[in-house]
């Protein structure tokens, strides 16, 4: 029993990649990810460790919250016309990236906490 050829996968596997980086879930994932980037550039203290979580924490929120941002958006403003799900993946990052913020503030304030009130090397 033969199965399928080395190629055959390879050209399932583009496919299906293609499929997605052509998709709603690969814009909505950018958006996330741009809206952690803009929140990011907004803070105070521009860390490059602040910079890969508040993409990365923008890119999830943004894969996996844009449909509930979306209704809620559509809930306080009525239906949107255009790239309504790019405008809900912009702002599930950006608030995903405030989350996250809120956790690493929380985690170094205990941290300073624990080491005694001076500034951690975290």
């Amino acid at each position: 029993m033969n199965g399928p050829h080395w190629t055959d996968q390879f050209l399932v596997i583009a496919a299906l990649v293609w499929a997605w980086l052509t998709g709603e879930a690969w814009r909505a994932s950018v958006a996330g990810a741009a809206g952690g980037f803009v929140r990011w550039l907004m803070s105070e203290r521009r860390r490059i460790r602040e910079f890969f979580v508040s993409v990365v924490a923008g890119w999830l929120m943004a894969t996996y919250a844009a449909p509930l941002m979306l209704a809620m958006i559509e809930s306080h403003f009525g239906p949107l016309k255009g790239d309504a799900s790019g405008t809900a993946g912009f702002a599930a990052g950006i608030a995903g990236m405030s989350i996250a913020k809120l956790i690493l503030d929380m985690i170094e304030a205990r941290t300073r906490r624990i080491t005694g009130g001076g500034q951690s090397d975290a």
